[in-house]
C-alpha cells in the first residue's frame, strides 16, 4: 500500500528536522546575504512555508533536505527579486563572525578572517549561478544531485558548473592576494 504525499508530510517530526537543518540552510543563507537580520528573516519564512507546505512533501521524490534546501532557494530568489539585485555580499572591513570558527589561537584567527574575506570577495565578483552552486555546495553541505535537483540540473552538469566556478574563484582569490 503506498502512503499519500499527505501522510508523508503529517508524519514527519518538524522540530527535529528544523534543528538537523537549521544550521546547513542559515550558512547557505549568510554566504548569499550581508545582513544578519535578512537572513533570520529569510529563516523563519523558509520554515514556516516548509510547516505549511509540509503535506506536499514527497519522500519518493527526494529527500526531506532536498525539499528543505529548494525552499530555500527559491525564497533567496524572491528576495533578490523584490530588491532588484543580484549582488550577495557587501564587503566591508568586518568580516562575518558567525561565518568563522573559534580557533584557540588569535594568529590562526586573523588569517582564517583575512582568507574568508579574500574568498568572499572574489565570489561576490562570480556570476549568480555560479555563486549558487558554490553556496549550496559549500555552505549547504549538499551532494551535487541534491543541487541539480534544487537548481534543475543534472548531476554531470553541477559539477561541471561547480569546477569552472572553482576555478573562476581561486583566479580571482589569488589576483585578489598578488595586488595587495
Amino acid at each position: 500500500m503506498r502512503k499519500s504525499k499527505a501522510g508523508a508530510g503529517s508524519a514527519l517530526d518538524l522540530s527535529q528536522l528544523f534543528q538537523q537543518h537549521y544550521p546547513r540552510i542559515y550558512n547557505y543563507l549568510r554566504y548569499r546575504v550581508s545582513a544578519v537580520e535578512d537572513v533570520e528573516d529569510l529563516m523563519g519564512t523558509i520554515f514556516e512555508k516548509a510547516y505549511t507546505h509540509r503535506n506536499q512533501y514527497d519522500p519518493a521524490k527526494g529527500a526531506f533536505s532536498t525539499w528543505l534546501f529548494r525552499i530555500a532557494h527559491n525564497e533567496l530568489v524572491n528576495y533578490y527579486r523584490k530588491r532588484k539585485q543580484y549582488s550577495t555580499w557587501e564587503i566591508g572591513d568586518e568580516v562575518p563572525t558567525d561565518l568563522t570558527s573559534s580557533e584557540p589561537l588569535p594568529e590562526t584567527q586573523v588569517i582564517q578572517k583575512e582568507s574568508l574575506h579574500q574568498l568572499l570577495q572574489g565570489l561576490e565578483r562570480l556570476g549568480e549561478r555560479d555563486q549558487e552552486v558554490i553556496s549550496l555546495k559549500f555552505a549547504g553541505k549538499l551532494s551535487n544531485k541534491e543541487i541539480g535537483e534544487i537548481m534543475d540540473l543534472k548531476e554531470k552538469t553541477v559539477s561541471v558548473v561547480l569546477l569552472r566556478a572553482i576555478r573562476r574563484l581561486r583566479q580571482l582569490v589569488e589576483e585578489e592576494v598578488s595586488h595587495e
